[in-house]
């Protein structure tokens, strides 16, 4: 999924260090010989087959095929090419590709009414209306504690070694639903704000990290920059909406933990402030009027046309608007801030942090497959030290070569012929990113410098110290949190762009404080305060 997953042009040799999340022996080997790309005998996987007893090796006999769904419509599937016809040479399983569905779309009901579910839905199950462990119970998917044990030899062996991960990836009375998708340390962070580095060297201004001088900055971007949209963002993906600003005021539009306790950020005071601070940004013409309604493609266009000069986004956007400044013989030059503070000097409480796992891209097994050891066994294939590689690298000889026992990348990767970008080429052979296995660090050197230094400078935040871990409420408690929280997320939407755009004066927030008690949100608070005590003690 991604457009932050790795890079697109560098030149030379590409030198990849530090796989994160991987200690020694995290990754089962699968018990053969390392085979090579140019030659693949059959590898030993170190369970026994259903059939016969017999230690299992890859591939598997007679080709069985399965379907696969992923949570991105856009995507239709992980990836495309290379990558697939590698997989089904090496695990012996074909795989049909059907598109994709979001858990919360309305598509998604449909599909579990027709019954016509995939043997391999990609998926954040979490988000599953009851969680994961009602979907087992209505007959949907698979428990895996079993199928683990008698077919998955690799991710038993990650989840045996590595407790920290076996405790993010099951339920609280210890229900296996999903492969998961573990993203590695580098992974976890991947945006924040971005500014016209030109700009602020015209100007004679620092880059911006406080409240106070991103409004100075803005200012100066509209009255002496000419910029009709200083600040443009996205609002319908990410949390887009305005939401690298909300952490200088000590909270976060969503759910976080602070001493112990589950917090709602939009019921804490420092909200109201970020509100307030909003509205007058939007008032003074800062920040794009149509912000509520724009796509990826308009901001784009207003950050590379001179429109505006600042957003929030992931760090490939700072390689492609440096692209295409370059590709233009523009002076535009684009770079990171820092996520802003209030008082000069402190560190923000928040800024954008996933959980190692976040339930996303996570595979679950159709309860009714006919190609149960064939499902597992395809699915096992991500976390052994082969699969690892494959994923993360690519094909050996192809898009990577081995020197001294660290991955380079070769020139097909770097200085492609075809003229595509590095990303472009890793996402035909390779999964990356969004895909049931353990991610290893493995972020390319990229063209510019200011997309290089990008993460550090967003990984200068206190979020881990508050970030709420994949807690899983018990099927009761998750059916009622979806009924409470289905209604309270709408309303507290509309709220808060009714007061930034000034429909609502800031006194509004009161009252929208007051109609969220009226809704549940205590339940809701109480729900989730429960689920998070019980994860902390498995």
């Amino acid at each position: 999924m991604e457009a932050h997953m790795l890079g697109l042009w560098k030149k030379g040799w590409i030198v990849m260090i530090a796989f994160a999340l991987i200690a020694s022996g995290c990754f089962g080997g699968g018990g053969g010989e390392k085979r090579e790309a140019t030659n693949t005998p059959k590898e030993t996987g170190g369970a026994e087959s259903a059939e016969n007893g017999e230690p299992f090796e890859y591939p598997m006999e007679g080709l069985p095929k399965l379907t696969l769904m992923t949570e991105f419509p856009d995507m239709g599937m992980p990836n495309r090419g290379a990558i697939d016809q590698e997989y089904e040479k090496r695990t012996g399983i074909a795989i049909r590709h059907l598109g994709g569905v979001p858990m919360r779309d309305n598509k998604f009901n449909y599909l579990l009414a027709s019954g016509n579910l995939p043997d391999i839905f990609l998926n954040n199950w979490l988000e599953y209306p009851g969680g994961p462990e009602k979907a087992i119970e209505q007959g949907y998917i698979l428990p895996l504690n079993d199928v683990i044990d008698r077919y998955a030899p690799n991710f038993k062996r990650v989840l045996e070694e590595n407790p920290e991960i076996d405790k993010m990836v099951k339920t609280d009375s210890g229900v296996y639903y999903a492969f998961p998708f573990i993203r590695s340390e580098l992974d976890r962070v991947y945006g924040g704000p971005i500014v016209r580095q030109d700009w602020l060297d015209e100007l004679g201004l620092a880059v911006p990290t406080t409240i106070e001088e991103w409004h100075t900055m803005l200012k100066a971007f509209k009255d002496k920059k000419g910029a009709t949209a200083p600040l443009t963002l996205r609002t319908l993906f990410m949390g887009e909406r305005t939401a690298g600003f909300a952490g200088a005021f000590g909270v976060m539009g969503n759910f976080y933990v602070e001493d112990g306790k589950v917090t709602y950020g939009y019921l804490e005071p420092g909200y109201r402030n970020y509100l307030a601070t909003m509205s007058q940004w939007y008032r003074e013409g800062l920040i794009d009027k149509d912000f509520a309604v724009l796509d990826l493609e308009t901001v784009d266009k207003k950050l590379t046309s001179g429109v505006s000069g600042a957003t929030i986004g992931w760090h490939s956007y700072i390689e492609k608007y440096n692209l295409a400044a370059q590709a233009g013989d523009s002076a535009g030059r684009y770079a990171a801030a820092p996520y802003p503070t209030l008082i000069e000097g402190e560190v923000p409480k928040f800024g954008q942090l996933d959980n190692a796992y976040a339930g996303t891209s996570s595979a679950a097994i159709k309860a009714t497959t006919k190609q149960l050891e064939a499902a597992v066994r395809w699915l096992d294939y991500a976390y052994s030290e082969e699969g690892s590689m494959l994923n993360t690298f690519g094909i050996e000889g192809v898009t990577y070569t081995m020197e001294n026992g660290v991955p380079k990348y070769t020139e097909l990767v770097v200085a492609n012929p075809d003229g595509l970008s590095s990303d472009q080429v890793m996402l035909k052979y390779a999964h990356q990113t969004n895909f049931p296995m353990i991610q290893r660090d493995s972020r390319l050197e990229w063209k510019f410098e200011e997309t290089n230094q990008a993460l550090e400078i967003w990984k200068q935040t206190k979020h881990e110290d508050y970030l709420l871990p994949p807690i899983t409420p018990t099927p009761e408690e998750a059916s009622e949190l979806s009924t409470l929280m289905g209604a309270i997320s709408d309303y507290v939407k509309d709220a808060e762009l009714r007061i930034i755009l000034g429909v609502d004066p800031i006194e509004a927030y009161d009252d929208m404080v007051k109609q969220l008690e009226l809704m549940g949100v205590d339940r809701v608070l109480e729900i989730k305060q429960a689920a998070y005590e019980r994860y902390v003690n498995r």
